[in-house]
């Protein structure tokens, strides 16, 4: 088993406004400098919580921030967990997905913690 996780809490990641809405701009901002810390060579998985979050991103919203990740190919080449709660929408879930896997990288989400970080240390 690997236990190679790097855990990325919200608001490290992902800028939301006082309210808790997700702020897509300043969430590109942020994911750019990720990037740059998450070094090519280091073999990190990831698990992002982004369960005290609102959502009011749009499909185009989702469709911009995973071309971003494209951008920075070596940085996010491991798997990517998602951790969503139970208010967050599924098909919004389900779009990322499939966005990122048509563009070569393995996201996933989950709603249980547990379940996530035993996808992320399953071997491929």
């Amino acid at each position: 088993m690997k236990a190679s996780i790097k855990l990325v809490k919200t608001k490290d990641f992902i800028s939301t406004t006082a309210s808790g809405e997700l702020n897509l701009e300043e969430s590109k901002n942020v994911l750019n400098k990720l990037a740059a810390l998450m070094m090519p060579d280091e073999q990190h998985d990831i698990l992002i919580d982004i369960r005290d979050t609102v959502s009011v991103l749009t499909l185009s919203d989702i469709y911009e921030l995973v071309s971003e990740v494209g951008r920075h190919r070596n940085s996010f080449r491991n798997k990517i967990a998602i951790l969503l709660a139970d208010h967050h929408d599924f098909d919004k879930a389900a779009f990322l997905e499939m966005c990122a896997g048509n563009r070569g990288f393995s996201v996933n989400t989950f709603t249980e913690f547990e379940e996530a970080i035993n996808w992320l240390m399953c071997e491929e």
